[in-house]
């Protein structure tokens, strides 16, 4: 708790609050795309307009994470000010289109609203695209620690705040989502111009590190949202009223990243974030298992725990892809637009498969038994691939043979391990700063790590102004004083020469 009230103290309440623009998009997200909220001026739009919609919305995300990560390749991409107009006026179009449909929803033949409704869906999810890939250009500037907390603390600022928006009219939902995007894009506007750029590059190598490092959690989170897809439309979620599923949003949500939290209030030690993907597994599993069985009771509680799953899964991505974008110093709009273009192609093919197989699915039905049965086996299998134990990776294998004494190998890594964590240095740092203690040099290291010379440059630069040293030898004499302190202090009390 102290660590978070720390964090809390060193922003300032003016940065504070444009930080929160964060959360506000969030909001918009639920709003538009979680609980089609956007959608009660129509009075529950029928369950198969609502998954046209969520499809055409996923293809406009998709095709613009592609054409960014295309272009990312080649340049640096436009300034923020460029980036933050075009997601506005294409998302105001996109709530001005859907506004104007809606108002003739009940005077017009809906066959004719309709195609109006996809096209303002295809704006709302372009725009949404160029949003989320904004708000990562801002992430990319935090430790992992330090994301990991303001994700978690803006998804409670966004259940608050989607909580009293549930009670406006349902006529003013629309602007008022339109508000909340601007202000959103606003506010990360100020958010990118209060921190410190990171310089990017791309480099072919680097970049095919960052895959095989992040391959493991894309794909379960992929998987996550694929099992997110099909359960909207098998769960029979969609013939329950929206104020029962707006309050089983927030109620489960609320409680799952309260129990994220927990790690970020009370653990002072650096925590493996990834294992926190296990907390996704028995959400996912709980929603298929009780398929069968509860089907639309409880509010959709199943639904709600396959979504929460999906939820978990993507938080914990956001926060590993922010740090290897930082780490790495690739672009964040190629490390992001790649790993969520999957996990948006695996959310559509979810929704895909639900939609034309859900007439096969009743309360009951053997074939709905079957599904979740076959899901969870699905789960168990995923379970296996990422948290099974990994053997020692290549670079440990080529590892050059220790110099010194079993013990004092020991005592020499438990050293750097010490100073990295009283320094804050983050992973890749870490892993750097123990080369350099070594004796290692750039280009070793620039080897080692498949970075670009420039990019180990800046690591070693960073880890001399956290360790406050201005060479690698006085990087090495910070080690080094601590062993000779402890052997003249044994000399003294053994007579040991």
């Amino acid at each position: 708790m102290g660590a978070l009230r720390t964090a809390f103290d060193a922003v300032k309440t003016k940065e504070a609050v444009f930080f929160s623009g964060y959360a506000l998009y969030l909001v918009f997200s639920y709003i538009a795309f979680h609980s089609f909220t956007i959608f009660a001026p129509a009075d529950a739009l029928d369950p198969s307009s609502q998954t046209l919609f969520l499809a055409t919305v996923l293809v406009a995300r998709i095709a613009v994470f592609v054409v960014v990560a295309f272009f990312s390749l080649r340049s640096s991409g436009p300034q923020t000010v460029i980036s933050v107009l075009v997601a506005c006026g294409i998302a105001l179009f996109g709530f001005l289109v859907c506004g104007m449909a809606l108002q003739f929803s009940d005077d017009v033949d809906f066959s004719r609203i309709l195609p109006w409704l996809l096209f303002g869906g295809v704006c709302l999810g372009a725009g949404d695209a160029v949003m989320v890939l904004l708000w990562a250009r801002f992430c990319k500037t935090l430790t992992l620690r330090a994301v990991y907390r303001y994700v978690l603390v803006c998804n409670v600022l966004s259940l608050v705040v989607y909580f009293c928006m549930t009670f406006l009219p349902s006529g003013v939902i629309i602007p008022a989502t339109a508000v909340v995007f601007v202000v959103s894009s606003v506010f990360v506007k100020r958010s990118l111009d209060i921190r410190a750029r990171i310089d990017s590059e791309y480099s072919r190598p680097v970049a095919k590190s960052a895959a095989v490092r992040l391959w493991r959690p894309v794909f379960g989170t992929a998987v996550f949202c694929f099992m997110s897809g099909l359960m909207m439309q098998i769960s029979g979620q969609q013939e329950l009223p929206l104020s029962t599923v707006q309050q089983t949003s927030i109620v489960t949500s609320a409680v799952v990243v309260a129990l994220l939290l927990l790690p970020a209030l009370f653990m002072k030690k650096p925590f493996n974030i990834g294992r926190l993907y296990k907390m996704a597994l028995p959400l996912s599993a709980a929603g298929f298992l009780l398929l069968p069985l509860l089907w639309n009771a409880a509010g959709g509680i199943v639904n709600a725990f396959a979504q929460l799953g999906s939820m978990v899964a993507s938080i914990i991505l956001w926060c590993m892809l922010a740090d290897m974008a930082r780490d790495t110093r690739l672009p964040s709009a190629l490390v992001f637009s790649a790993a969520l273009a999957c996990t948006n192609v695996a959310q559509l093919l979810g929704i895909l498969v639900g939609f034309f197989n859900a007439s096969r699915f009743t309360a009951g039905s053997l074939t709905l038994t079957v599904a979740a049965l076959v899901s969870l086996y699905l789960l168990s299998m995923l379970s296996l691939v990422l948290f099974r134990d990994k053997g020692p990776g290549p670079d440990e294998a080529a590892a050059p043979a220790p110099q010194v004494v079993v013990h004092e190998e020991q005592w020499f890594a438990d050293r750097c391990a010490l100073l990295a964590r009283d320094h804050q240095l983050t992973a890749r740092e870490t892993e750097i700063f123990a080369m350099l203690a070594r004796g290692r040099n750039g280009a070793f290291i620039q080897e080692e790590c498949r970075v670009t010379r420039n990019t180990a440059k800046t690591h070693i630069r960073h880890i001399y102004q956290k360790l406050g040293v201005h060479t690698q030898q006085e990087l090495i004499d910070l080690i080094v004083a601590e062993r000779e302190h402890l052997v003249g202090d044994g000399e003294g009390e053994n007579g040991i020469k």
